[in-house]
């Protein structure tokens, strides 16, 4: 199964949808070597429909620019 994350951004009050491999993603635990969790955080693993439901209920998130993740269909 491919598994979904997403990031959410509370200070840019936006964030991402992401594959697991994605490099901005890594399973998610993010590009940086720390986290602080101060100005977001990672939700996940799920899969497609889930994570796509849940970011639903986030404020501003989008699919990855990068990985680009499918979106469920309508």
């Amino acid at each position: 199964m491919t598994e979904f994350y997403i990031y959410e951004n509370w200070t840019r009050r936006r964030g991402a949808i992401h594959y697991a491999d994605c490099s901005y993603c890594n399973s998610g635990k993010g590009f940086q070597t720390e986290d602080s969790g101060k100005n977001g955080r990672w939700h996940g693993p799920y899969d497609r429909d889930e994570a796509f439901r849940r970011a639903a209920t986030m404020q501003n998130i989008k699919r990855c620019k990068v990985c680009k993740p499918l979106e469920p269909p309508a």
